[in-house]
């Protein structure tokens, strides 16, 4: 796919998507897209990182007839909870999803699908979709595979390390618990 391609394929992500329509006609998008056209990921974009993506729109039975599966692919460029430096991070994720058109009709959603609120218009953005299920399948703490390289002497705070201090500089821990005590008029 040539990179104008890639652009037009991002800006058709931003064309409002008539969800009625495409539910009944279980309409399936799907492609690559740049994860910098993502504005809320594209600072976890590792360089030219696209995001894999298929939407399939369907009815279903119940309160909430309209409803789109939606699946993601990508690797993101996050920070390892251990060493702080850059780790990339394959991410897959699939969920479900049902359009409702308030907050209350939200509220009713089964537990295994998430809601997207629609406006009047009952349309969606489809890169909006994308960004959303993306940002929910991010790891909380990003990990390297192997273990990581040890941390260097000057970020010992980012190591969780404080230095040791010199061996006539160790104070008395209860020295300041001692100086606090006389300040309050505690007579010692």
């Amino acid at each position: 796919m040539s990179t104008d391609d890639r652009k037009n394929g991002a800006r058709q992500l931003t064309v409002p998507l008539d969800v009625r329509s495409a539910c009944r006609a279980e309409a399936v998008e799907s492609g690559e897209v740049p994860l910098a056209a993502l504005p809320r990921c594209e600072d976890m974009a590792p360089e030219g990182g696209m995001l894999a993506y298929r939407v399939g729109f369907f009815e279903s039975q119940g309160v909430q007839p309209l409803a789109a599966e939606v699946r993601v692919e990508t690797q993101l460029a996050l920070e390892c909870a251990r060493c702080r430096e850059t780790v990339v991070t394959p991410v897959t994720s699939s969920s479900q999803v049902r359009f409702v058109f308030s907050e209350d009709q939200a509220e009713h959603v089964e537990s295994q699908a998430e809601p997207v609120i629609l406006g009047r218009e009952g349309r969606v953005r489809l890169l909006d979709l994308l960004e959303d299920e993306l940002l929910m399948a991010v790891p909380l703490m990003p990990v390297h595979e192997h273990p990581c390289a040890p941390i260097e002497p000057g970020r010992a705070y980012e190591s969780g390390e404080l230095p040791e201090p010199a061996e006539g500089e160790r104070e008395n821990p209860f020295a300041a618990l001692a100086a606090l005590k006389k300040d309050r008029g505690g007579n010692q």
